[in-house]
């Protein structure tokens, strides 16, 4: 995504529970689909992000009580 040169992307962004549980799965299963096609660096960003959604909503590192 881009912004204007006088614009800047907000330094912060926050989602409602429901929807970070959501964005939550769909980047694991995302994660999962590129660990089937041997896509490793794509997946080590993903897996990257997924860990920092699970410490930010503190899940720990196995995705909560059923991760």
């Amino acid at each position: 995504m881009t912004f204007p040169s006088d614009q800047e992307p907000p330094a912060r962004v926050t989602y409602p529970l429901e929807q970070a549980l959501e964005l939550l799965a769909a980047l694991e299963e995302a994660a999962e689909a590129l660990r089937s096609t041997d896509h490793l660096t794509e997946l080590s960003q993903v897996e990257f992000e997924v860990r920092r959604l699970h410490g930010k909503l503190e899940l720990g590192t196995n995705g909560g009580s059923d991760g």
